[in-house]
């Protein structure tokens, strides 16, 4: 078997770590290296156990997402689906993923089993945290089954959607960049990527998008004015769809070019992707520290600062 390699890439989650804070960013895509292996450090083994880590709030999109994931396989399937299918089925993974977590089953299969960083570092979940999270959970798969978006989707043939959660790649200048789509579908010559968010809207949504349009340009040949970006707000039942203008096409590809100077331009040798800690210094501004998932192997314990 050939021996995996910690390969450089471009990613919307890797770009925004390394502008969060630049420990972080060496932590999560560095020090983890081989954490899954017997053998490692302990250090990489914590690394690799944090990116996998989430808070209540990445849970509950996730579980969003996963739901709505298995709503649209099963119609793939043609089997049958309904909203109170749906919200069971979000009420078993949020009590299976609290009970996991609670539990540390994650020492044993960190990759597959939950680890809130709520319960990790010992901080006091009310119950009116919970209930809000179960509650904004439920209110954003209510919002998908009853929205202009669903039923768009139910009425288009199958034969012509093109992605249900999606990871993918395509190159800018011989660097692999990934991006994982929602859902895509093409009808009447016209591919349509959704982006479903269970948060509120962020600047940085379209641009998201519009790297998804960069996907499709190069994976599926489809030209950008045949593209329209739909992120669906789905707390607030919005779905904002809109062309891809040439224009964000340039910008968007001059961002990640840009990022990925950054990034290499931080590295001891860019050309086998090799990084030290010395080079990514902790960020000055400390507020964030409280809610990093690597607070741990950063500070030696639970952050306590100002």
């Amino acid at each position: 078997m050939a021996e995996i390699t910690n390969e450089f890439a471009w990613s919307v989650s890797r770009h925004r770590s390394f502008h969060e804070c630049l420990r972080l960013y060496y932590l999560a895509h560095y020090a983890f290296w081989g954490g899954w292996e017997w053998g490692a450090s302990e250090l990489a083994k914590k690394c690799y156990r944090f990116t996998k880590m989430k808070n209540l709030d990445m849970w509950a999109g996730e579980i969003v997402h996963a739901v709505i994931e298995w709503a649209l396989h099963r119609l793939w399937e043609r089997k049958p689906i309904t909203g109170e299918a749906m919200r069971e089925h979000a009420i078993s993974r949020l009590r299976q993923g609290w009970k996991e977590s609670r539990e540390r089953q994650w020492e044993q299969d960190p990759k597959r089993r939950l680890n809130l960083f709520e319960h990790y570092y010992g901080i006091e979940v009310p119950p009116e945290r919970t209930d809000a999270i179960k509650r904004r959970v439920l209110r954003c798969l209510e919002n998908f089954w009853t929205s202009e978006v669903f039923a768009f989707i139910r009425s288009v043939d199958r034969a012509a959607w093109k992605a249900i959660e999606k990871v993918g790649t395509f190159h800018l200048n011989d660097v692999r960049i990934w991006v994982k789509i929602d859902f895509a579908l093409a009808h009447r010559e016209t591919l349509y990527i959704y982006d479903w968010k269970s948060g509120q809207e962020d600047a940085d949504d379209l641009r998201q998008l519009v790297c998804y349009a960069l996907y499709a340009m190069e994976q599926w040949a489809v030209p950008h004015d045949r593209i329209r970006i739909v992120p669906v707000y789905l707390q607030e039942g919005i779905a904002r769809e809109q062309t891809v203008r040439p224009e964000q096409v340039i910008e968007v590809k001059e961002e990640i070019l840009q990022s990925i100077a950054r990034m290499r331009a931080r590295l001891v040798d860019p050309a086998r992707n090799l990084a030290r800690p010395e080079d990514f210094p902790m960020t000055t501004e400390t507020w964030r520290c409280r809610r990093c998932f690597f607070q741990e192997v950063c500070y030696g314990g639970r952050y306590e600062g100002a």
